[in-house]
């Protein structure tokens, strides 16, 4: 039987506070530490009975669904909940010639938990406030996700495999005027992006001629 779970990166979910969304970020998501699937089946209490499920939450409420999968409910079944995670991705950006780094949730509404399933256990988290059950619309019995859905997950949220995105302001071929540093106030063509280290290489014209200098993306702004 194949995985109830089909949502994706950046899925749109309706926000129910954007003010509980915020402060759910600004506290954090799971560590994984880089584990993998394999790693991660039946660890708690050597329960290899132990599989991934995912629970659909209202987006900016991830946060209050992992602390209780966590507390009320893995104290309630000791032995039959395991690991809970919001997988999430590093994201820069740069505005008005700032850089900032966040956390951004990798699936808004979703909340990853280890579980050995009961029928009690699927009563009580299809009754928390701020669940709408698990996917697909809360139907069935739930599915755990397959070993090669899990590992996507993994590699592309925390530890080592962490996704890491840059959000690139410019493109190539725009004219840019230098805010800071010894090329102050020069204006010159964007000629390449280099979105890992965060610089833009633009063609200045010095004294008559074409000079490739490469500047942070902080430095410049757009003309």
């Amino acid at each position: 039987m194949s995985s109830a779970f089909t949502g994706d990166p950046e899925g749109d979910q309706p926000v129910i506070d954007e003010s509980v969304e915020e402060a759910e970020e600004a506290s954090g998501a799971a560590d994984t530490d880089g584990e993998t699937a394999e790693d991660s089946e039946g660890e708690k209490g050597g329960n290899e009975n132990l599989k991934w499920f995912v629970v659909h939450s209202f987006s900016g409420y991830e946060l209050r669904v992992k602390k209780f999968l966590e507390g009320p409910l893995a104290r309630k079944y000791p032995e039959r909940v395991g690991k809970v995670m919001i997988p999430t991705e590093e994201v820069t950006q740069t505005r008005n010639g700032k850089r900032s780094t966040r956390e951004k949730k990798l699936y808004p509404g979703y909340v990853f938990v280890q579980l050995d399933l009961t029928d009690e256990i699927v009563m009580d988290i299809r009754a928390m406030s701020n669940v709408s059950g698990f996917p697909p619309m809360n139907k069935g019995y739930p599915v755990p996700l397959s070993k090669d859905e899990m590992s996507r997950i993994l590699g592309s949220s925390e530890g080592p495999e962490k996704a890491r995105v840059v959000r690139v302001p410019f493109n190539i071929g725009q004219t840019v005027r230098v805010t800071d540093g010894p090329f102050k106030n020069f204006t010159g063509v964007i000629e390449s992006i280099n979105p890992e280290r965060g610089r833009v290489r633009v063609i200045f014209t010095i004294f008559g001629r074409k000079a490739p200098v490469e500047i942070d993306f902080s430095q410049v702004r757009l003309v």
